[in-house]
């Protein structure tokens, strides 16, 4: 007995919101009843690779035959009005108004999602032009734009007016903005709670940038070179997630109201503007600090480094082991649980010597003595001289649990049975080696 087809289409058209839009056309073989379904469905997810077939389809004639398919049905969607529009594929510039026509189809008064990641095989980007009323629709919860070159209509323009009262979720990367003020934008997102900006482009220029909602609670902001920013201010006092990555660009970071941050990931090439974030977050649980900050910490003067009286977790990224900042930050965290020290691989051989020698701690560490449980050691290229920081925190580990270290084996040279010889004051602590999978 098919128990499916006797539920009423209401609860029917719900189970069939979480499928692909693809797998969901396919139960138009069962009967005509689901033929009727498919198209009053409120939320459509089109992905261009689940189209794709290697044996038959050339990258192009895929492409364009799933173009067609979404045309296809979007053409013959009836009510009621789309809630949610989810769409993923490779453009050339002769789709772009396609794609447009897509957007003005599912653009009404009920849109929650709008989800665009697109990507281009030409040596340009795509300019896909987001119709006015994208800017302007009450109802939008979530609008991500990815990967393509918009052209955001300015405040001035006809008929154009920036209102998104609902938006909760705002995703823009690697996205060239024309015409239209990404600030501006901003602005008008009064209930803003997660923004994620990586690689966002204007083409003309803009100094400032200010990030200051008091409703955010995730805040992703991604930057490389060639940015024309020059002031980036972040006043958030609900964040509870930040992840901020700047390489050059930025002369001035201005950080207020980061008190309630729970979870921070900083890479970061200035240490002023480091040190401004690690003041403003010295009441974190989990922080984690890119091999850009991590840098230059051994030139910061201890005393100028804030207490993490509430960090629990510590990851560093590293070039290579210098201990140095490694006691220093274990000395400013008393109630540090679990540290994670990440090597990133590089395309040439680390020079032992480059990494500074053993320098005994005149104190140990509070929470090596006292809550430091787990110590890992992520993608290690063993050095002899390390052998003494591990010496170190094995024998003042009191409380230590487990050192994991991940390291490459036919490098080792012996080192882990000399490092499993080293003596323990936690008769609990296991010591465990693993390969390191490049």
């Amino acid at each position: 007995m098919d128990t499916i087809s006797d539920l009423p289409d209401c609860i029917l058209l719900h189970i069939l919101s979480f499928l692909p839009t693809k797998t969901v056309f396919l139960t138009t073989v069962l009967s005509r009843r689901w033929t009727h379904l498919c198209h009053h469905l409120q939320h459509l997810h089109f992905d261009q690779n689940q189209f794709r077939n290697r044996n038959t389809w050339s990258d192009f004639s895929a492409k364009k035959r799933f173009l067609d398919i979404v045309n296809w049905i979007l053409s013959r969607h009836k009510a009621p009005p789309i809630r949610t529009f989810r769409l993923t594929c490779d453009l050339n510039q002769s789709d772009e108004y396609t794609v447009e026509w897509f957007i003005r189809k599912v653009l009404g008064p009920n849109l929650e999602e709008l989800n665009l990641q697109l990507s281009s095989n030409c040596c340009s980007d795509p300019k896909v032009a987001i119709p006015n009323g994208v800017f302007s629709c009450t109802s939008l919860v979530t609008l991500r734009l990815n990967g393509c070159h918009v052209r955001i209509p300015p405040p001035s323009a006809p008929s154009c007016r920036y209102h998104l009262p609902s938006l909760k979720t705002l995703q823009l990367y690697y996205v060239k903005i024309s015409d239209g003020n990404l600030e501006e934008i901003l602005s008008h997102c009064t209930a803003l709670e997660t923004l994620i900006l990586g690689h966002v482009r204007q083409s003309f220029v803009k100094v400032q940038l200010s990030i200051c909602f008091p409703s955010l609670k995730s805040l992703h902001f991604k930057s490389f070179y060639g940015d024309a920013l020059r002031l980036l201010v972040i006043d958030t006092p609900s964040l509870k997630r930040l992840y901020i990555q700047v390489v050059s660009g930025f002369r001035e970071i201005r950080v207020r109201n980061l008190h309630n941050v729970d979870e921070a990931s900083i890479n970061i090439a200035q240490q002023s503007i480091v040190l401004e974030f690690l003041v403003e977050l010295c009441r974190i649980r989990i922080l984690e600090l890119g091999f850009l900050t991590v840098d230059f910490l051994p030139e910061v003067p201890p005393h100028r480094i804030p207490e993490f009286t509430c960090l629990q977790r510590l990851e560093l990224t590293v070039r290579c082991f210098d201990t140095r900042y490694i006691m220093n930050m274990l000395q400013k965290c008393p109630i540090l649980k679990l540290l994670a020290i990440v090597f990133i691989i590089t395309n040439h051989k680390m020079d032992p010597d480059q990494s500074p020698k053993w320098e005994h701690p005149v104190k140990v560490p509070t929470c090596l003595a006292s809550h430091l449980q787990v110590i890992e050691i992520k993608r290690y290229f063993e050095c002899r001289d390390d052998r003494d920081f591990f010496a170190y925190v094995l024998q003042h580990g009191l409380v230590l649990e487990s050192l994991d270290i991940q390291v490459d084996n036919t490098r080792s040279k012996g080192f882990p049975e000399e490092l499993s010889l080293l003596p323990r004051s936690s008769k609990a602590c296991q010591i465990n080696f693993c390969d390191v999978y490049v």
